[in-house]
This record gives C-alpha cells, sequence and structure tokens, in this order.
C-alpha cells in the first residue's frame, strides 16, 4: 500500500504539520527549562539544591574534626556578621596584605600563615556605629535665685538627678557611671572655648540607671551672663583597668532656657543624650589558638592613627606599649596579664610582638581579653634604658590602679558588644592553629 494511498493527497502536508509541531513541542520545553518562572526551571532547580544540600551535608561530616569539642559556640551563625561587600570574606591558603607584614620580624616569617580576616576596612568602621542604639534620658534640674539688696549675690544651682538606659559595657562587667558638668560661654569659638566652671558626681556601680540628685551651686552670677553659657553634660563609665568610657553626652544652651530667670522655682528637664563614639585609633591584632597544646597566642602587630593628644601632651612624652589582661567574663576578675616593651617618642608604632596564655578549652566560652594602650610614664632623671630593664609586670593579685597612662582599649571574647571582636574571636575558634588578623578600633 503506497502513502497516498494511506493518507490520500494530503498525507505529505500532514506528515510534514506533525514533525514541525514535535520540534516545536521540543524548543518550548528546553526553553522552559532555562527561563526562570516557568514549571520546568523551577523543578530542575528544587532537585539541584537538594543534591548540593546532601553534598555539604557529607563534606560537613567529613570536616567535623576541625572544630573544637565542649564549645557552644557551635549554634553560633559566623556568617551572620559578615558584611555583604567584599570586605568581609576569609580566605585560607592566601596572601597576606602587602602593608601588614612588611615590618615583620623573623620569628614570623617561619610561622605559617594559612588564614587572614579582613573584615572591615578602615574607612567602613563607622557604619558599625549604627547597630544598636541604647537612647540615655538625662533628667536635670535648674534653678535662678536672684540677687537681694546687694547683699546677697545671684546663685545658679544645677541638678544632676537621674540617667536612665545607659549602654552596656564594651566587656562583660558591671556599669560605674558618672557625669561630668563643664560650663563654657557660647560667643567663644570651639578652639578658644575655655572652662569657667567644672563639676563632676559621684560613681555608681552596677547599674544602667543610677539616681544621683546632686546639686552644683554658681555664685555671682547675673542673667545677661548665665545666657552666653553652654551646659556641656558628659557621661563616662569607669573602668578599672582600662581609660574611662565615654558613654553618652549633651550640650544644652541657656538661652534656650530664658524662664528659670523669671521664677525662683525649680525647672525639671528631661533630655535624650545623644551616643558617644570616641575613638583613638587602629590596632593590627592575629590571633590563634592551639587545642592540643591548650594555648592561645595574641600577636600585637601594630598601630595607625593614634589619638593620643589630649591625654599625652606631645609627642616626646608618649612611649606606647599595648598591656592585654585575661578577664573571667562572668566575675570581671583578672586572671592574667601580659604587656610589651614600650617605645619612646613613635607616633605610628610597630611591636611584632606575641603574648602567649595557657587557656584550656573548657574556659574559651568564660574567659575574655582586654587589649589596651598604654603610654609609659618616665621619671625624671632616669633614663629609657634603666626603665626598660627595671620594668616588670604587678602581680595579678594585685588591684592597684597604674601610674601610666591607658589611651584606649579592645575587647576580644564570646560575650563583648562588638560585632567585629566577636566575630574575630568566632573565627579564631573555628580556625584552630591557624592565624586569623583583623584590624581593630580602639575605644
Amino acid at each position: 500500500m503506497s502513502r497516498e494511498d494511506f493518507l490520500g493527497p494530503w498525507g505529505l502536508p500532514i506528515l510534514i504539520i506533525i514533525g514541525v509541531g514535535i520540534i516545536l513541542i521540543a524548543l518550548l520545553l528546553f526553553i522552559c527549562f532555562l527561563t526562570p518562572g516557568c514549571i520546568g526551571y523551577e523543578c530542575f532547580k528544587k532537585r539541584s539544591k537538594g543534591d548540593k544540600n546532601v553534598s555539604l551535608r557529607t563534606k560537613s561530616q567529613e570536616n567535623d574534626n576541625l572544630k573544637l569539642n565542649d564549645v557552644s559556640y557551635r549554634s553560633w551563625r559566623l556568617g551572620s556578621l559578615y558584611e555583604n561587600d567584599n570586605n568581609g570574606t576569609i580566605s585560607e591558603n592566601a596572601e597576606f596584605h602587602e602593608d601588614s607584614f612588611n615590618s615583620t620580624s623573623a620569628q614570623w616569617k617561619s610561622v605559617e600563615y594559612s588564614s587572614t580576616l579582613n573584615l572591615i576596612h578602615l574607612d567602613k568602621q563607622k557604619n558599625d556605629k549604627n547597630v544598636k542604639e541604647f537612647p540615655t534620658e538625662l533628667t536635670m534640674s535648674l534653678q535662678y535665685l536672684p540677687p537681694c539688696d546687694d547683699i546677697i549675690p545671684g546663685k545658679l544651682v544645677i541638678g544632676i538627678e537621674s540617667l536612665r538606659g545607659l549602654p552596656p559595657k564594651q566587656y562583660n562587667g558591671t556599669l560605674e557611671p558618672y557625669v561630668t558638668l563643664n560650663i563654657m560661654k557660647q560667643s567663644w569659638s570651639y578652639r578658644k572655648r575655655q572652662r569657667l566652671h567644672s563639676f563632676r558626681t559621684r560613681g555608681i556601680r552596677h547599674t544602667a540607671s543610677p539616681i544621683y540628685k546632686e546639686t552644683f551651686v554658681i555664685a555671682n552670677i547675673k542673667p545677661q551672663e548665665a545666657k552666653e553659657w553652654i551646659l556641656n553634660i558628659t557621661v563616662y563609665d569607669h573602668d578599672r583597668y582600662a581609660n574611662h568610657t565615654e558613654l553618652c553626652s549633651l550640650k544644652v544652651p541657656l538661652k534656650d532656657m530664658k524662664t528659670i530667670f523669671y521664677s525662683p522655682e525649680i525647672h525639671l528637664f528631661n533630655y535624650r543624650m545623644k551616643p558617644s563614639y570616641q575613638e583613638f585609633g587602629n590596632i593590627l591584632l592575629a590571633v590563634s589558638y592551639l587545642p592540643t597544646a591548650e594555648r592561645l597566642t595574641i600577636n600585637i602587630m601594630k598601630l595607625r592613627d593614634i589619638k593620643f593628644i589630649p591625654s599625652v601632651l606631645n609627642l616626646n612624652e608618649f612611649n606606647p606599649y599595648i598591656r592585654v589582661l585575661m578577664l573571667n567574663g562572668k566575675t570581671g576578675k583578672k586572671l592574667k596579664k601580659k604587656k610589651t616593651k614600650f617605645l619612646h617618642a613613635v607616633a605610628q608604632p610597630e611591636f611584632n610582638e606575641t603574648l602567649t596564655f595557657d587557656l584550656a578549652v573548657t574556659q574559651l566560652d568564660v574567659v575574655q581579653f582586654l587589649v589596651i594602650l598604654c603610654s609609659k610614664v618616665l621619671p625624671e632623671g632616669l633614663s629609657t634604658n634603666a626603665v626598660d630593664a627595671s620594668d616588670s609586670e604587678d602581680s595579678v593579685s594585685s588591684f592597684k590602679r597604674s601610674t601610666d597612662i591607658f589611651i584606649g582599649k579592645v575587647a576580644l571574647g564570646k560575650g563583648v558588644r562588638g560585632s567585629t571582636e566577636k566575630l574575630h574571636w568566632f573565627s579564631v575558634l573555628q580556625n584552630p592553629r591557624k592565624l586569623v588578623t583583623v584590624w581593630h578600633t580602639l575605644k
């Protein structure tokens, strides 16, 4: 039977149409698997994700031996602290930045640098300030007592009543806030502005909402003079181991409070203070942990953009060194203390010194390290070499505050507040036997 007898005169066109239809259907299916949103594309995507999850699960089981045991940081999500840009990367067996290790000593050359960590670029570290704000409210009182019969002079009574909602400490510990009050003239320029009067409240321990109820009296005051004044109020946290931390500040011009000069009553005011982000420069730290020897090493490398003025009057009196304290994160008690040698009159110091601490794996969740930039106070008439030779560590059990000048600090550990500091610590724990290097901001 021929083809013409089977399909008739339309046999050939019908076969052509069927072939073209099969080709069109195949093209549509192929396009469907490549086009996002199509049914075939979504099914293929789900299947590929399942295959990847299986392979990742097997890889994580193989690399389980790299993690430290009995440490609760396993549940902590390391990737949540990374930024979305290219500055937040961990690279193994990568080359270090050329500026980071140019001045490294011979002992550094023998170390295998197998891990680098560039968290946040120096110019972008200020973006970390808006992570979480703690609005602090200040309650203060003002009262003006006018002069009487040219015998009793006019008095301005300033009362610091209370604070509420202070930000927490950088590391685990209780706050001991106090308030400073400086009075200056508004007509003076910022550089020539001097303190007319200065006051300070007492420190109150173990509270983020202290109640002071302290008053300060300024006598021989005329309303015309007081209207040119500015009340500069700053709240500090007293730190027994390092420099006092500026928590928040407020500037109140008295020209906006003319009502207090017309009635001798006590006027109460509530203000929201501005958080303080005081920075004293940057320090490069390289930290590694060896689980088998239970030893943590902190490599003090170098510092940049140090703001040592006004703590130190000039460069000749700036003798920087680094003091590292190992603290109990629960009690705040000092466990160990080590420090580097000091340098004389160096604006951009480079130490390249390694400080070693014996630290058990079970202590990693509790211990915290406080890295402090200090300036050595040299006795008059004593040479630098003599001080360096006689310099020794104080007793760990001693709570006497050092006579040296504390400029800035940074804390490392599980319970610290800064995201960069947390990321550095957990990166060290999740990469044992590897050196993790990070730039930190001294506060």
